[in-house]
């Protein structure tokens, strides 16, 4: 209920703020989606705005649309939505091109240039895959684990996991490992590990 009244708060704000300010309102889910896309807006006619999740910025989008209230637009994650075929449509909502930000970002030149920049050249040299290849499939497993927790309303814990628990030196995912850990994480220790793989 808090994140309604909350929410309902926000779009006040903005409401209240539309009368002196003609401009674009751009809602983001987070701090780090803020710092990201402020280096591509103008700022003089657009103020970007985060808050906690997607939840809450569709939450807060929606009840501006119900008011009619004009110059909003959201960015969100489009995690599973894709798969889940998400029923929220407006064309003030966008979803990044792929799950996430991270992954968006994986999938564009700019990782070159990071592993460029800090990865070791001796170590690249020696792998038998590509980078990104390595990236996306160390990605896969917990994907799916968290697609799995989210369709059956598992209520999993992701957020603070420890990777090196799972992770193989070559950057393979041991997916009993994985189970385990966020098993734990999530004080779920009565869910069975085969069947979480299969």
């Amino acid at each position: 209920m808090r994140e309604f009244i909350t929410s309902d708060r926000e779009a006040n704000s903005i409401q209240m703020q539309r009368s002196s300010f003609s401009g674009t309102f751009l809602l983001v889910e987070s701090g780090s989606d803020k710092k990201f896309y402020d280096r591509f807006i103008d700022k003089s006619v657009c103020e970007l705005r985060c808050f906690h999740g997607k939840e809450q910025v569709i939450a807060i989008l929606d009840t501006l649309e119900t008011r009619n209230v004009t110059g909003i637009l959201a960015i969100v994650d489009a995690d599973f939505d894709r798969i889940a075929l998400s029923c929220h449509h407006s064309p003030n909502l966008l979803r990044t091109d792929s799950h996430d930000l991270e992954t968006m970002l994986i999938e564009s030149p700019a990782l070159g240039k990071v592993i460029a920049e800090f990865g070791s050249e001796e170590k690249i040299d020696k792998c038998d895959r590509e980078v990104r290849t390595i990236l996306l499939e160390a990605g896969i497993a917990i994907g799916y684990l968290r697609w799995i927790s989210q369709c059956d309303r598992l209520n999993l814990t992701f957020r603070g996991i420890t990777f090196s628990k799972f992770f193989k030196k070559d950057l393979r995912v041991n997916e009993i490992e994985l189970i385990e850990e966020v098993k734990k994480k999530s004080q779920k220790f009565d869910l069975n590990n085969k069947t979480l793989q299969n």
